[in-house]
């Protein structure tokens, strides 16, 4: 009952498969998942600098810095994946 009517009581996965573009999925092979050690905004250089000018962005603005904009799950991204479901 409660986690159908409650939207925040939907676990959090994890995202731990690396690539999504081969039609095989080689579970043996660890280059098939992220690493890690690293959050989501750091997994490739290009990324981890979107997030650094990110937070300079938000420092220079006076706004409080952050390199993520929101929580990693919300209740608009439960609703997302269970109209996904569908």
């Amino acid at each position: 009952w409660k986690i159908s009517h409650d939207l925040t009581q939907y676990p959090v996965m994890p995202w731990i498969i690396a690539g999504y573009s081969s039609e095989d999925l080689d579970l043996e092979d660890p280059r098939t998942y992220r690493d890690l050690t690293k959050p989501m905004g750091a997994q490739d250089e290009e990324r981890a600098e979107q997030f650094r000018e990110k937070y300079k962005m938000y420092e220079e603005s006076g706004m409080e810095p952050a390199h993520y904009g929101t929580h990693y799950s919300c209740a608009a991204y439960v609703l997302y994946y269970l109209m996904r479901l569908e």
